[in-house]
Formats: C-alpha cells, structure tokens, sequence
C-alpha cells in the first residue's frame, strides 16, 4: 500500500509538473521569472519610494516572496486540483488524499527552483551559506506541512462550496500584507506584533530569514511553527478525510 501511495503521489506530481510547462516557449523558467518580477518591482517600491530600512533588504525581500509564493500558489493549485482530477476519480478508486498532496508536491519543485535561485544570491551578496543554512530544510518541512494541511482543508471545502476559491483568492490578498513578506516584524507596532506569531507563516519566515541573513537558529521559532504545523495538518487531513467520503456526490 505504501509503495502504491508513493507511486500515484509521484506520477501525479511529475506529470502535472511536466504539463504545466508544456508547449511553453520559456519552460521552467516561467517558475523562476515570476517571483523575480515580483521582487523587482516591490524592490522599486519599497527601497526607492518607501524606503524600508532593512538590512540586507534584496535578500530579505527575495526570501518573502519565494516562501509566500510557494504558499499562495500551492493552497489554490490544490484548491482546484479535484476538479482538474474530476475525471479519474470518477473512473479509478485511490486514496483521494494523494491528489492535494500530489498537487503540493509539483508546486514545491517549482519552489525548490526558486529557492536555488536564492541560494545563488546569497553567495554573489558575500553572507555565504554556512552549517546552519542546512538547518532551514527543518522550517521548510514545516512550511510544507503547513501548506498541506491548508491545502486539505480548501480543496475539500471547494468541491462543496465552489464560492471557497473566490473567498480564498481574498483571503490570501488579506493575509499577504498581514505577513512580513515586503516589512520588517520590528516595523510593525510592538502592541500589535505578538499577535503576528500567531501567523505560523510568520514563524517559518523569520526563521529562515534568521538562518541566512543573520546566521542564527532559533529553537523558539522552529518549535512553536512545528506544533502550528502540525496541529493544522493534522486538522486538514481528518477533515478532508471525512469530506472525501462525499466526492463522489459533490464532484
């Protein structure tokens, strides 16, 4: 069973990551000119005209907007992802659980190419990457597993309510400038800043900003966006678990 998870799981995500590029004239590299029009435009704005007094503000912006991407992009490509495998579900019975995953999964190839991009960045700016840099595969693991479990809840919740993708779209508008993505945490009012920890993402985002801007681990940071990430996966799966029963019905 475990070998034929992993087998649909793998199928899925390479195909649709192979498709999703297909007939493109600039093929992959359409993952990695995205965010950095993204980054060069925020950059414009918030280094010339706001004027974010930010150390090492490229990378810290660049490293906001590959991470949030991955979120923004995965949730709502796994959002979609039952109507897109209507079909087979219709005509093969497997865990419907492999699906979101799946679709998880090719959004964070295309992540892990960014993410690359970032890396090289970071060597050009003289920081280096050192030991702890490693370090942010752990806060990585909880992003995906935050991701997932959101991931879960919204796909299912879409099949039901097909109004979900377009509350969703506003939703992650809202939470996009919710989430210290383009600002400083310290930029925000100290009275208002405790409740941004409550924002997992916020967690996972300083934390890696932490490992390879400033070359520190922190413990607090990675423990408490672990319990976060774990609480909502597992959330997100029991309920889709309980909503796949009814995807026949709903599809």
């Amino acid at each position: 069973m475990d070998h034929y998870y992993y087998a649909l799981v793998k199928n899925f995500a390479w195909t649709d990551f192979k498709l999703k590029y297909q007939g493109s004239v600039l093929g992959y590299l359409w993952s990695l000119l995205n965010p950095l029009l993204t980054f060069a435009i925020l950059y414009v704005v918030f280094s010339i005209f706001v004027r974010f007094q930010t150390e090492h503000y490229p990378l810290f912006l660049f490293l906001g907007i590959i991470l949030w991407g991955y979120f923004n992009e995965a949730t709502f490509n796994a959002l979609v992802s039952l109507y897109t495998k209507s079909n087979i579900m219709k005509k093969i019975y497997f865990p419907r659980t492999v699906i979101v995953l799946a679709s998880n999964v090719t959004t964070f190839l295309g992540f892990l190419l960014n993410f690359v991009v970032f890396l090289f960045f970071v060597l050009l700016s003289g920081l280096g990457i050192h030991f702890l840099s490693l370090l942010g595969i752990f806060f990585l693991i909880n992003l995906f597993l935050l991701t997932l479990g959101i991931s879960y809840i919204v796909a299912g919740l879409n099949l039901r309510f097909i109004d979900t993708q377009h509350i969703w779209r506003i939703l992650l508008q809202l939470f996009f400038w919710l989430t210290p993505v383009v600002y400083s945490l310290q930029a925000v009012p100290e009275r208002f800043r405790v409740l941004f920890y409550f924002n997992p993402l916020v967690l996972i985002l300083e934390g890696m900003r932490k490992i390879f801007l400033e070359n520190i681990f922190s413990l607090q940071f990675y423990f408490i966006s672990l319990l976060f990430s774990l609480i909502v996966f597992f959330i997100g799966y029991l309920l889709y678990s309980k909503m796949s029963v009814y995807f026949a019905e709903w599809v």
